[in-house]
């Protein structure tokens, strides 16, 4: 415009000259005296009313001096920030640039500058007792969200101020592209996680993921993660794993991690599939999704990717086809900030801190566009789109995190990346996490030791224990106790024996302080001598109402367990069934249907072999016991056990009829009767996961997972084997180990409260001391097929003990021998009349 207005100008003056040449020049007239002409004053040029500055005393010619790490166009956004307070006052900035800690260091404790503007808050660490309490200095907290001056106050004293902040927790995407398919902006995490579904289910994918950055690699996915854990666990969180509060792997990172990774490593949910998360660039990630065509919907991405969107795509327009929504959900905002913290207190460093914390600063730093100003006053005052658009998505933020990645300490900081990597690429959660953790601890100088309460236990107190377990079972029992241990000092004295008599001779002369026994049959023959857990320290509220109503006798909390094992599950080939279009069933009926497609398909459902010499039959009583579960449920299957329903019962008998219709069909099982009866129940199992398969499922206890993975060591669990609940049953057949104490003292409740309280549960869950009934233990278990069961115990409606190994060993047998007689082709009444004989004779008083 202006070069256009000078050429005018010319144009003008050229006529002229050539006018003037043109005409004949007239005689020059006599000159006559004149009165001298005043000299007209200049017309005042238009301008802007003065902003009303503050200069708190400071006179033109004070020096101010700042320390700061902005150079270059940063350097002449912040002068221009700073250009009203300077001509106000007249004050002198001196100013020195440095990204050298050390600097600021040697500084701070020699000659420190008036004012540092810093992108941590670090320094108000570290020179707490230097730096002025800004409200002393006319700081206005009025205009800032109580989360930044939170942030900024130490001991009390309000020693940073954010001046300005950049957000990470938005979503860069195509408004053109997002009409084209009638996508809407989602609200709420709900609906993104709706709207990531409706692309897939389109054709369309969603993210672009790409995270290569070098030795930096894994960044991108950090920051994911980082909005994930905004979302679903708060800001307090995340600033708690950065202090090291909350280890890296804690149940509600395992969780976040889960989430991105069920979109970071499927090429349905981003582009490439894992391979292109891990070796896609993070620009071309974000190019990717405003290329022609399109290769994505969206990418997760800070703010500067707007500019390398303009850069890369000039024709392009902000607002229409190219921009961002804040992460939905989100209950923070992750982002970096740089605070103003002052040495001084001089009448120049008053009039900048009130100046930048006043409404004329935060004006000034908003139409400059330096970023964003965390000042209220602020908004209103941007001129850049994608700024205003940012600037109001922060003012609604209800906290602000700094960049997880940017603020740990670097060996953390690797770890992280290498977890969030290794992850994609297919390496175990839970390890890779585990590692994470580790490196955080270390970093940090912390431990994660769980805080145990060792209730006036002292060092060297001892503790008898009286249990079963014995070789690799008390090997995980000691793992399971070593914090608890390692806490108080507590000495273990502990005596393993099957043999009952023992436990009755000990109870009735010199009984153990505590003792973990398979059944709950104790607290009925020495109700009198063992203590209400209660009174120890036991902690209800962490276990089902249906397994302290298993423990409780006259009122009294006497038995809580501690480990239990599932039956009620089926074992499969998820390639099998992947191989025949086989889904799994959520109800019995679908089983049923199940197995008549399976049938119709050629294709045997069952391995049901039960020969185990002298025991011959469990598998049967198992599977029987689970239909009880589907058909009549849990109370039933524990009337049966106490005799208040005869064995001979119309619903045994219509189990009956449903078990055997499978084991005795060789269209069902495998080889009819005859394979039913004869087949070893290890070789059962076999055969489904043999090559090829002989049938196509084996409903066994969960040992079985370890049984087929030394079989079959080429088989990895979850894709070649796994399991799933028996669909319909209205509880769980399992076993369980219950603790009961008859001693109170400090180092019993010590133990009771650690093992029905959190930090056991964690550590047992951990250990991998198969399941603790505990609820806290759900999050902490590491075995893929243990956090399955645990899903599954914890939906259980109830659960009951393994019918054969609870009740007396003549009504045992005869189950067993009325089972197998069945399967063999005996009559039904005639079988189950005998067997409720034996339930009778056996339960007699």
């Amino acid at each position: 415009m202006l070069k256009r207005q000078f050429a005018l100008v010319l144009t003008l003056i050229v006529v002229a000259s050539l006018l003037l040449t043109g005409c004949p020049t007239p005689p020059a007239p006599t000159p006559t005296p004149q009165p001298p002409t005043p000299t007209p004053k200049a017309e005042a040029t238009p301008t802007t009313p003065a902003v009303k500055i503050d200069c708190k005393g400071a006179k033109a010619g004070d020096e101010l001096s700042l320390l700061y790490q902005w150079s270059g166009a940063e350097e002449e956004k912040l002068n221009a920030v700073l250009k009203p307070l300077v001509d106000a006052c007249g004050i002198k900035i001196v100013a020195q640039s440095t990204r050298d800690a050390a600097v600021l260091d040697t500084k701070a404790k020699s000659t420190p500058p008036d004012v540092i503007f810093w992108p941590q808050t670090s320094p108000m660490d570290l020179y707490a007792d230097k730096l002025k309490d800004l409200s002393t200095l006319g700081a206005d907290a009025a205009n800032y969200a109580d989360f930044w001056k939170a942030m900024g106050t130490k001991d009390g004293k309000w020693l940073a101020v954010p001046v300005k902040a950049d957000i990470k927790t938005i979503i860069w995407y195509s408004p053109a592209n997002f009409a084209l398919f009638g996508y809407e902006v989602p609200k709420t995490w709900d609906e993104l996680e709706a709207l990531v579904e409706k692309m897939v289910a389109d054709g369309n994918v969603p993210w672009s993921m790409g995270m290569e950055s070098g030795a930096a690699t894994g960044w991108t996915g950090s920051d994911f993660i980082q909005d994930i854990l905004l979302v679903q666990q708060g800001p307090q969180y995340v600033m708690d794993i950065i202090s090291g509060k909350v280890p890296y792997n804690d149940a509600g990172v395992k969780k976040a991690y889960e989430t991105y990774g069920k979109w970071a490593k499927d090429e349905k949910y981003t582009v490439g599939g894992a391979t292109g998360t891990v070796s896609t660039p993070f620009l071309e990630a974000i190019y990717k999704v405003f290329s022609d065509p399109a290769e994505a919907m969206m990418v997760k991405q800070s703010g500067f990717a707007g500019g390398e969107i303009a850069k890369q795509f000039p024709n392009l327009k902000y607002g229409t086809d190219y921009d961002f929504f804040a992460v939905p959900g989100a209950q923070g905002m992750q982002g970096g900030a740089d605070f103003m913290m002052a040495f001084g207190d001089s009448p120049a460093t008053k009039a900048l801190v009130a100046y930048l914390t006043g409404p004329e600063g935060a004006a000034q730093w908003a139409q400059v566009g330096f970023d964003l100003s965390p000042n209220k006053l602020a908004l209103g005052h941007y001129t850049d789109p994608a700024l205003i658009k940012k600037a109001e998505a922060l003012a609604g933020a209800q906290g602000f995190t700094p960049d997880i990645g940017d603020t740990i300490p670097a060996p953390f900081g690797e770890a992280e990346w290498k977890a969030i990597v290794d992850y994609v690429n297919g390496a175990d959660l839970d390890t890779v996490l585990a590692a994470a953790a580790q490196a955080q601890a270390d970093a940090l100088g912390i431990s994660f030791a769980p805080v145990i309460d060792c209730k006036g236990a002292k060092a060297g107190d001892e503790l008898s224990l009286l249990y079963q377990w014995s070789g690799a079972e008390e090997e995980k029992l000691n793992a399971v106790l070593k914090p608890l241990v390692d806490a108080c000092g507590i000495k273990i004295v502990a005596q393993s024996t099957r043999d009952a008599a023992v436990l009755d001779t000990k109870a009735k002369s010199t009984p153990p302080d505590v003792i973990f026994w398979p059944q709950t049959s104790p607290m009925d023959l020495y109700a009198d001598k063992l203590k209400d857990l209660s009174t120890l320290g036991a902690d209800a509220a962490n276990y089902a109402d249906f397994w302290k109503a298993m423990g409780t006798k006259d009122g009294k909390w006497l038995a809580v367990p501690v480990k239990a094992d599932i039956k009620t599950i089926i074992w499969y080939s998820p390639a099998n069934f992947a191989l025949f279009g086989y889904e799994v069933p959520k109800t019995w009926d679908e089983l049923e249907a199940l197995v008549e497609k399976m049938v119709a398909d050629g294709n045997v459902p069952w391995s049901m072999g039960m020969e185990s010499g002298a025991a011959t039959g469990w598998t049967g009583s198992d599977f029987i016991q689970d239909i009880l579960l589907v058909q009549q449920g849990p109370q039933y299957v524990m009337d049966i056990i106490s005799g208040k329903v005869p064995y001979n019962d119309a619903g045994v008998k219509k189990a009956y009829e449903t078990y055997g219709k499978w084991a005795k069909d060789e269209k069902y099982t495998v080889g009819g009767a005859t394979g039913t009866v004869s087949t070893p129940f290890l070789e059962a199992i076999y055969k489904v996961f043999s090559d090829p398969a002989e049938a196509m499922m084996v409903k066994q206890s969960g040992f079985a997972g370890g049984e087929i993975a030394k079989q079959f060591p080429n088989l990895k669990y979850g894709t070649d084997y796994d399991f799933f609940a028996v669909p319909g049953a209205q509880g769980m057949q399992g076993g369980a180990d219950f603790m009961m104490a008859f001693g109170d003292s400090p180092a019993t409740k010590a133990l009771v409260a650690y093992l029905t309280g959190p930090e056991g549960a964690a550590q047992w869950a951990q250990v991998g001391f198969d399941l603790s009934p505990n609820k806290l233990a759900l999050g902490h278990y590491t075995d893929p097929a243990l956090i399955k069961k645990a899903e599954a115990l914890a939906g259980a409606q109830g659960f009951t003990p393994d019918i054969g190994d609870t009740i007396p060993a003549p009504f045992g047998e005869a189950e067993w021998k009325a089972i197998v007689d069945y399967v063999n082709g005996a009559d039904l009444d005639t079988v189950l009349a005998a067997a409720a004989q034996a339930q009778a004779d056996a339960l007699k008083q």
